[in-house]
């Protein structure tokens, strides 16, 4: 429905955040044509994704983020392994200190 309203819209910049979220292969498939239309035709797609498999396959060019960007450019060196160990360690560091980290006040009974 989403990408109904999409199509009907013909917008220069299209926004998608995790466009293929519970839905079947085929339906990935068939919007993934009207992706490369939109790429063909010049558009500019930003679309949020976590199926790197996904990325590497259909888009050319990547954004990589992990509280901060850690690369941006042509997608296999965007997703270099040096690259995504780098974000994954920024994605799992913790900062005890940090406000949003504070344990809880426990209540005395």
């Amino acid at each position: 429905m989403l990408f109904a309203r999409l199509l009907l819209q013909d917008a220069d910049l299209v926004l998608l955040d995790e466009p293929f979220a519970a839905i079947d292969s085929k339906t990935v498939s068939d919007l993934m044509v009207v992706i490369r239309r939109w790429q063909a035709e010049k558009r500019t797609v930003v679309a949020v994704l976590h199926d790197l498999d996904q990325v590497r396959r259909d888009f050319p060019n990547s954004l990589l983020l992990a509280r901060e960007l850690v690369a941006t450019g042509p997608t296999p060196r965007v997703l270099s392994a040096e690259n995504l160990l780098r974000a994954r360690a920024m994605a799992e560091a913790w900062d005890d200190h940090a406000s949003a980290c504070e344990a809880p006040m426990r209540l005395s009974a």
